[in-house]
């Protein structure tokens, strides 16, 4: 982690939807209570059970939302920048109900929360911008949760890939930025079950694999098995 450095909410090139909604004025004061940090890949922006004062908002990177449950830890999301994370667990209470760790290199500004607050009651377009955010993440979630719990690993494994492939990268060939044992954490599955899934779409024909280094070469089928789960 770089130690936090002054930021310009005026001259960002990279502000929120929520931020572009603020006059000069509510500007100045969201950069005179804002720290920008600066992130390696696999490092803890915050985490779960600690006590937390600040909103957090993902200028660059990617960065995987994850939660110890009471066997293992659980990743719940994967969120690509630019991007608000935290807001629920912030507003609502005092300490991190999950842990965020950049996939990544990754640059975050951190916001006082009283100063976040203050904005949501003063701006109503502020607000607006914060609430559907707030939604769209709900909404994303669930969509998730339904199809881990009704799709078999292949459908899973498949989803997984076709979201990093147009959610998170935008292009057919990426490095994964998890580990096989993350993967199976976001997907549910085993370490193992994940291997063996992979070897299978790559024998398939489906995928091109070379290390980390993933190509999806039949996106179509791809697209198929996820439907059918």
């Amino acid at each position: 982690m770089y130690m936090p450095g002054k930021v310009n909410c005026e001259s960002c090139l990279i502000k929120s939807c929520a931020a572009e909604v603020l006059n000069k004025q509510e500007l100045q004061v969201l950069s005179a209570n804002c720290a920008g940090v600066s992130y390696k890949k696999n490092e803890k922006l915050f985490q779960q059970g600690f006590l937390c004062s600040n909103i957090v908002y993902v200028k660059t990177g990617i960065v995987k939302i994850h939660k110890t449950g009471p066997l293992k830890d659980q990743i719940l999301k994967i969120v690509k920048s630019p991007r608000f994370i935290g807001i629920p667990t912030v507003l609502g209470g005092k300490v991190n109900h999950y842990s965020a760790t950049a996939l990544t290199p990754a640059t975050v500004c951190f916001i006082v929360t009283d100063i976040f607050k203050t904005l949501i009651l003063r701006n109503g377009k502020f607000a607006n911008e914060v609430i559907n955010s707030i939604c769209q993440d709900e909404l994303n979630f669930y969509d998730l949760s339904i199809n881990q719990m009704q799709k078999q690993i292949h459908g899973r494994l498949a989803d997984a890939l076709l979201f990093l492939s147009d959610e998170i990268f935008e292009s057919d060939s990426f490095e994964l930025p998890l580990s096989r044992s993350d993967l199976g954490d976001y997907i549910q599955a085993t370490r193992e079950s994940v291997t063996r899934a992979l070897s299978r779409l790559k024998a398939d024909g489906l995928i091109d694999m070379q290390g980390r280094q993933i190509n999806l070469v039949d996106k179509k089928m791809l697209e198929k098995i996820s439907k059918l789960g």
